[in-house]
């Protein structure tokens, strides 16, 4: 159920050719203005994939490193772990959800605003693509009630939409953030290198993208804690690949500790979790930022809805 397979395993039970593994190198993202100077990523204890990310972006297409040409497509569920090839467990993706009757410090399910507009109470994120728009509200899917937010656009630097966090007090720097997810078909998948697309991230002196993926050319996916510059923070393995259902990503954050956890259906991923990195460059976050954002080009478009957004002091999880 979402636990990162052992390290050395994963890529045979992804289906792909034992001992192979595919880099994330030239992952890259956005400074401030929109470009972006490459460092090396750590390799995370015990992982079996290095995530590196040698190369820069400047807001177009970028190639990334090349995959292994032994992987074969992946077949486990989006945000869960292979788990020796075992079909998602069931409390993934719950069908429960809503802010109704919740006391959560933020939640939004929404539920608020016009079909194609932008949520009510949130703002636009202008990247620095040169296609503005590809995000909003949507009722063709939904983790709870009638809408959902989806993103859906083919280019590198695409708008997102953000929610202020100035109401939440002491809450911004230390907090339990979830969010529910679906991913289309086709799902993402490089033809060459790798596509690096962040879901969600905290807005702050820089961005710390906190539910982020990189994906291989086998169809498999990473996990990671980025930062605009690439010089930080951690990488899972290849241990994930894409289906149709909603999943759930959950973060624990704390800002005076420098510390993160990312859970995937309610499973710890530990490679991402760490403590006292200064190189996080967490701060006094301003605004959370929700929807896809592509620092290569896709070669076809991927639709991503996100649905249940939740940030709390205690533990939420996925239901």
């Amino acid at each position: 159920m979402g636990a990162t397979a052992a390290a050395g395993s994963a890529a045979g039970a992804a289906g792909a050719t034992a001992g192979t593994s595919a880099s994330a190198s030239g992952v890259g993202g956005q400074s401030a203005g929109g470009a972006n100077a490459g460092a090396s990523l750590p390799v995370a204890s015990g992982s079996s994939t290095p995530t590196s990310a040698a190369g820069s972006d400047s807001g177009a297409a970028s190639s990334g490193a090349a995959a292994s040409s032994g992987a074969a497509s992946g077949a486990a569920a989006i945000g869960d772990g292979l788990d020796g090839g075992n079909s998602p467990d069931s409390e993934a993706g719950p069908s429960t959800g809503g802010c109704a009757g919740k006391t959560y410090k933020l939640c939004e399910d929404f539920e608020s605003g016009t079909v194609g507009g932008i949520p009510t109470g949130w703002t636009v994120l202008t990247g620095w693509g040169a296609k503005r728009g590809g995000v909003g509200l949507a009722d063709d899917e939904a983790h709870s009630g009638r809408m959902s937010l989806k993103s859906d656009m083919m280019v590198t630097g695409e708008d997102r939409v953000q929610k202020s966090l100035a109401g939440l007090g002491a809450t911004v720097t230390k907090h339990w953030g979830r969010v529910f997810y679906k991913v289309g078909s086709p799902p993402p998948k490089p033809n060459t290198g790798v596509i690096h697309i962040t879901f969600t991230a905290l807005e702050g002196t820089t961005e710390n993208r906190v539910v982020d993926t990189v994906v291989a050319t086998n169809g498999t996916y990473q996990w990671l804690f980025n930062i605009p510059d690439d010089s930080c923070c951690a990488g899972s393995s290849y241990d994930w690949s894409f289906d149709a259902a909603w999943h759930c990503a959950e973060w624990n954050i704390d800002v005076a500790a420098e510390s993160f956890a990312f859970y995937s259906d309610g499973k710890e991923v530990p490679q991402l979790t760490f403590s006292g990195k200064a190189g996080a460059k967490m701060s006094d976050y301003t605004s959370l930022a929700l929807g896809t954002i592509y620092y290569q080009t896709p070669p076809s478009p991927v639709v991503v809805w996100f649905d249940d957004l939740a940030i709390d002091d205690n533990e939420i999880g996925c239901q």
